[in-house]
C-alpha cells in the first residue's frame, strides 16, 4: 500500500495542478474583469468562448494522453533492465509521435477555425471564439514528457515543475489581464507560456536523467513543414469551396459540413503522403504506430515506400 501510494500520489497531484489552473483562472479573471468596469453578462460571454476554444485545441491533447498512458509501462521496463539505448529510443518515439499529431492539429485548427467553429457552433457569434482558436498552442509535449519523467522514476519532478509553472501562469494572467488589458487572451497566452515552461523544464531533467538529446529535423522541422503545406492546401481547398459554393456559408450546420470535410480529408491524405515522400517517418517508425503494418502495405501498394 505505501508503494501503490507513493507511486500514484505524485501523478495525481501533477495532474491536479493542471485542472485547477482552470479554476484559477477562471477566479482570477472574473475578479479582474470586475475590476476593470465588465458587467457579469460579458465575462460569461468570455468565458463560454474560452470554454469552446479548449474544446477544440484538447483533441491533440487527448491523444497525448493516450500515448503517455502506454508510454509509462514499456519506459519503465527498459530503465529498470538499465538499457541506456533503449530507453533513449522510448523516449524519442513518444515525443516523435506526440509531435506527429500535435503539430498537423494546431495548424489545421489555425487554418480552418472560422468553418469548425461555424460547423460545430452553429448559429453563435463565433467571432471571439475564431480569434482564440487562431491563436491556440498545444499542451501535447508537456504532457508526454511528464510521462517520460514518471516512467524514469522521477516522480516528483513534474510536480515540482508544474507548481513552479502555475506560480508563473498566475502572474502572467494578472499582468496580461491587468496591465496590457488583453481581455480573454490574457488566459489563453498565459495557458500556452504554462505549456511551454512544462516542456523546457521537463525537457532539461529528461536530459538530465536519462542523457537524452532531443533530435530535431525528423521530431520538429519534417513535421511542421509538412503541416505548414497540409495547412495551405486544407485553407485553398476551403476558399475554392466558398467560390463556387457561396451558398453554403448560409446553408446552416450541413453547409459547413460540406466546406469542412472535403478540406480535411484532403489535408489528411497531403500530411501523410508528405511524411513519407520527405522521409520524416520510415517504415519501421511507422510499423510502430496503431495501425501501422496496414499503414505501411497501403503506401507499398500506392508507391510511396
Amino acid at each position: 500500500m505505501y508503494v501503490l501510494t507513493i507511486t500514484v500520489l505524485p501523478i495525481i497531484v501533477s495532474s491536479a495542478v493542471y485542472n485547477c489552473s482552470n479554476v484559477v483562472d477562471n477566479f482570477l479573471f472574473g475578479q479582474g474583469m470586475d475590476r476593470l468596469g465588465y458587467t457579469g453578462e460579458e465575462i460569461a460571454v468570455f468565458w463560454g468562448a474560452l470554454g469552446q476554444y479548449q474544446l477544440l485545441f484538447n483533441i491533440p491533447v487527448a491523444v497525448s494522453n493516450a500515448l503517455s498512458s502506454s508510454l509509462i509501462p514499456s519506459l519503465t521496463r527498459a530503465v529498470s533492465s538499465g538499457n541506456q539505448e533503449e530507453t533513449n529510443q522510448r523516449i524519442a518515439a513518444a515525443v516523435r509521435f506526440s509531435m506527429l499529431i500535435a503539430i498537423p492539429a494546431a495548424v489545421g485548427i489555425g487554418v480552418l477555425a472560422e468553418p469548425v467553429s461555424n460547423l460545430l457552433f452553429a448559429g453563435e457569434d463565433n467571432s471571439l471564439l475564431i480569434r482564440l482558436t487562431m491563436a491556440g498552442v498545444f499542451f501535447s509535449l508537456s504532457t508526454v514528457t511528464n510521462a517520460v519523467l514518471q516512467g524514469l522514476n522521477r516522480l516528483d519532478v513534474p510536480v515540482r515543475h508544474a507548481f513552479l509553472s502555475l506560480a508563473v501562469h498566475i502572474i502572467l494572467v494578472e499582468v496580461f489581464l491587468m496591465i496590457f488589458h488583453m481581455g480573454i487572451f490574457s488566459v489563453v497566452f498565459a495557458n500556452i507560456l504554462f505549456a511551454f515552461m512544462m516542456c523546457l523544464l521537463n525537457g532539461r531533467s529528461i536530459a538530465r536523467y536519462a542523457g537524452y538529446r532531443q533530435e530535431y529535423k525528423k521530431t520538429v522541422i519534417l513535421p511542421s513543414v509538412c503541416s505548414l503545406l497540409m495547412g495551405t492546401a486544407a485553407w485553398s481547398i476551403y476558399k475554392g469551396l466558398v467560390f463556387l459554393c457561396p451558398a453554403l456559408l448560409s446553408g446552416g450546420r450541413l453547409g459547413m459540413a460540406v466546406l469542412v470535410f472535403p478540406p480535411v480529408a484532403v489535408s489528411m491524405a497531403v500530411y501523410g503522403v508528405l511524411l513519407v515522400k520527405l522521409k520524416a517517418i520510415d517504415e519501421k517508425e511507422l510499423k510502430e504506430m496503431p495501425m501501422g503494418t496496414r499503414l505501411v502495405r497501403l503506401c507499398k501498394r500506392i508507391r510511396l515506400m
